[in-house]
């Protein structure tokens, strides 16, 4: 039972990235990365992805931030996407990684990355949850 219980805890303390993506997403993820797991205050995390986009060159575009502390909503953040990545994207396969320091926070944090081009289109979408220890 012990053995059962420390599973549970170590399996709720790793962060999970997924594809968050909706059907008529233009871009295609091909891997997701997230360290180090669990997020750790204070200290870079590095969120790493690999993405196809099959067919429109986006030129431009926004990213949107949405953030959920402790299941509490915070106010979304919206960049440009050009500022984000290197634009022009051409067709083809991409690998990136962008790095941040988590806040001086401790609990749950859920991360809702979006991409849209010009026409506000969605390109992409990753979700990545978390304990911040």
């Amino acid at each position: 039972m012990l053995r059962l219980t420390l599973l549970s805890f170590i399996a709720s303390a790793l962060a999970t990235i997924t594809d968050c993506s909706k059907p008529d997403a233009l871009f295609k993820f091909n891997a997701l990365g997230f360290w180090p797991d669990p997020a750790i205050k204070n200290e870079n995390s590095t969120v790493s992805y690999a993405y196809t986009n099959p067919g429109d060159t986006v030129t431009a575009g926004t990213v949107k931030y949405s953030y959920t502390y402790n299941f509490i909503p915070l106010s979304p953040t919206t960049e440009d996407l050009c500022t984000q990545t290197q634009c022009p994207i051409l067709p083809g396969t991409y690998n990136q990684s962008s790095s941040s320091t988590f806040p001086d926070l401790t609990g749950s944090l859920t991360i809702k990355i979006e991409w849209f081009d010009s026409q506000s289109r969605p390109l992409l979408c990753a979700q990545i949850k978390t304990k911040v220890a």
